[in-house]
């Protein structure tokens, strides 16, 4: 898939294998994939979700994740 291929919400919850209303609820309030606001739709870069998923900390363990 090109790094700027536009995805829908949903076809970037099938992606993520999440509900599409974790998605919108993450545009609520922040710390979920950038997306673009087009009118009154939405979109998401396939190039911002690979940024944002290698971005995403990576652990081995639970006991690993700081409470911020």
């Amino acid at each position: 898939m090109h790094e700027d291929t536009l995805l829908t919400t949903d076809e970037l919850a099938a992606l993520r294998k999440v509900p599409a209303s974790r998605l919108n609820k993450e545009r609520l309030f922040g710390g979920g994939v950038p997306f673009i606001k087009d009118g009154h739709l939405v979109r998401y870069r396939y190039g911002d979700y690979r940024e944002w998923l290698a971005a995403k900390q990576r652990v081995t363990s639970t006991s690993q994740l700081v409470a911020a």
